[in-house]
């Protein structure tokens, strides 16, 4: 085995065990887990096995005894106290069986490398400056311990170069191995960074849908208080209940924004005619302010799906608010609802002669945060595609010049 193939194979079996704990704790931050304690420190272990088990030599030179040492240098940098008494332990003893090493000196060596650590936590001196500390003392303790067993069977310059090429052997093992377990830490904190900053952006997404959404029933709200008499027995039992009933629409939007979870549907049997009548009752009054002639084809008759009745309250509050406020043209404005039941689907049309929408806005119009309203948040048709797909339906928008069609089709989902 050449030097190459020979460097590059310990360096694997070093790096091996650590990737896969890299991995782990990039799985354990995606999924909001703490990491499992002494994981590293098995990890670690795991990477002294594999050398000491499989590490490759260059012609029979142990130089894996040397590269075991990596991991203990990575249990200090990560501060691991427990890794660093149980890998020093084990190497002790572990010189000491398979090589006859000095007990003192294996003892004053590992304690130079704690004496040395110490130094360090105390802002002495830099992980870099100890790295190569530490293989200075590996290598003037490596050093003794090869003439004091092996200076008779060689040449001493031979000796001496073996020795020299297995220590430089070393230091570059080392820098290598920590310098890859340093960047893949670097993009392991990249990588949670970038879940920070997605979170981050959920929060203000759903701030900003909050603004949206919550206007929508104060909005009906103001619409009847201003109407709304006090002395007015009728009014009092006609528009109480209403008002109660947006409010109460609001606390829910407000419990699940905060909740900064997906969109859940509770689907029950509903009958949607049922609720668009709901829904242009509540409505009335910005229909009345706008002058909006309204039509529909709902009848008496029941048209019954599976769906969460808030949920698509909500999706058709906004469809028609956006329509109410599409009307700005000089025409005479119109609204018209038609209601169809196929086999196995519902679906609700809502047709209006605003100002439309052209080419280039219609594909964008269900993204997030796209909006063509001055004071707009573009998030309630993405928010009403939302809840659509959590009902398996479908929402299209069709418009031109004279005016868009909003398209909702739900399975009907009945069994």
């Amino acid at each position: 085995m050449n030097l190459f193939e020979f460097t590059l194979v310990n360096i694997v079996f070093t790096l091996f065990p650590l990737l896969i704990y890299l991995i782990y704790v990039a799985y354990s931050s995606s999924i909001s887990k703490k990491e499992t304690n002494l994981f590293l420190e098995f990890a670690l272990f795991s990477s002294i096995y594999l050398v000491i088990r499989y590490g490759k030599t260059i012609d029979g030179e142990k130089l894996p005894i040397l590269i075991i040492n990596v991991p203990l240098i990575i249990a200090y940098l990560k501060r691991r106290p427990i890794g660093i008494v149980l890998i020093s332990s084990f190497l002790v003893l572990y010189y000491q069986c398979y090589f006859n090493s000095s007990w003192i000196l294996l003892i004053i060596e590992y304690t130079l490398y704690l004496v040395l650590f110490l130094i360090k936590e105390k802002n002495k001196i830099s992980d870099r400056i100890m790295i190569v500390l530490f293989l200075i003392i590996k290598a003037l303790f490596f050093g003794y311990f090869s003439f004091q067993n092996y200076y008779e069977e060689i040449p001493w310059n031979q000796f001496l170069i073996e020795i020299i090429t297995m220590i430089l052997l070393l230091m570059v093992v080392t820098y290598v191995s920590v310098l890859l377990f340093q960047k893949g830490e670097e993009i392991l904190k990249l990588h949670m960074t970038i879940k920070e900053l997605e979170k981050e952006k959920q929060i203000r997404m759903s701030l900003f849908q909050i603004t949206h959404e919550i206007k929508n029933p104060i909005a009906v709200c103001k619409g009847y208080l201003d109407m709304f008499d006090v002395n007015n027995k009728e009014h009092s039992q006609k528009y109480i209940p209403i008002l109660k009933e947006e409010i109460e629409r609001t606390l829910i939007l407000l419990q699940d924004f905060l909740s900064i979870q997906k969109i859940k549907v509770e689907k029950d049997i509903l009958d949607m005619n049922l609720l668009l009548e709901e829904i242009l009752t509540s409505l009335g009054p910005m229909f009345k302010e706008k002058k909006i002639e309204v039509s529909s084809n709902i009848i008496d008759d029941e048209i019954y799906m599976n769906g969460d009745y808030n949920r698509l309250k909500q999706v058709f509050m906004n469809v028609l608010k956006n329509s109410i406020e599409a009307m700005t043209n000089d025409k005479k404005h119109k609204l018209r609802i038609e209601v169809g039941s196929l086999k196995d689907e519902v679906e609700v049309k809502v047709i209006d002669n605003g100002v439309g929408i052209d080419k280039e806005n219609l594909k964008k119009i269900k993204n997030p945060f796209f909006s063509t309203k001055q004071n707009g948040t573009g998030l309630g048709v993405f928010l009403s595609s939302e809840i659509v797909k959590a009902h398996n339906g479908k929402i299209d928008f069709i418009s031109d010049e004279n005016g868009t069609t909003v398209v909702v089709v739900f399975p009907k989902d009945m069994k």
